[in-house]
């Protein structure tokens, strides 16, 4: 059953996806199987903060296995493959690491795409300078003016960067999978004027 007041991403061949953003600071890269293992690393890595910020319950388990994790990855290739959702792994510049991941997705509120996001704790530091060159990525490339971020109210580092980027609030979603969010939406014209 399709939901009408989902606002699907443009559906995009893998020949249309814009150029992945790269900064002195970061790279992105579309997310799949082959980051495994430093996807793996990374995530473990700052797991019990995870699960605490971004509400994500137990996950990953304490006994999450590597070949868990890269049957995730292979999911989340197929989406950004069929256009149906894009995952970026967020690399340090010399491609050795993990830093996070980036998530663009359809969205069921008034924007054009939401967009969730993580990094490890060494990376806290960038974090709102890849936020904002994605929204910035995402206007400029995809050409999308309206970015829902969802956040949970136990993430305050996220809540003061939305903030922080101009995001309005919106109000609490009541039912539907942004149900017990606080969605904030980024909008190009204001940022502008």
């Amino acid at each position: 059953m399709t939901n009408k007041s989902i606002r699907p991403v443009k559906i995009r061949t893998p020949q249309s996806i814009p150029c992945p953003v790269t900064s002195g600071l970061f790279v992105l890269e579309p997310l799949g199987e082959r980051h495994a293992e430093l996807d793996f690393a990374a995530l473990m890595s700052c797991r019990d903060r995870l699960r605490n910020e971004l509400q994500w319950g137990e996950w990953p388990s304490d006994d999450f296995t590597l070949e868990e994790n890269r049957t995730d990855l292979c999911r989340h290739q197929s989406e950004f493959e069929n256009g149906v959702a894009f995952a970026y792994s967020v690399r340090d510049p010399g491609r050795a690491r993990v830093l996070g991941c980036i998530y663009i997705e359809s969205c069921e509120i008034e924007a054009d795409v939401q967009l969730a996001f993580w990094v490890i704790d060494d990376a806290i530091a960038i974090e709102i300078a890849l936020v904002s060159t994605v929204l910035r990525w995402l206007h400029d490339e995809w050409n999308i003016n309206r970015v829902a971020i969802p956040l949970r109210d136990a993430n305050a580092r996220g809540l003061k960067l939305a903030i922080s980027l101009g995001c309005r609030s919106l109000d609490r979603q009541k039912a539907g999978k942004l149900s017990g969010f606080r969605c904030f939406l980024w909008e190009y014209f204001r940022e502008t004027t």
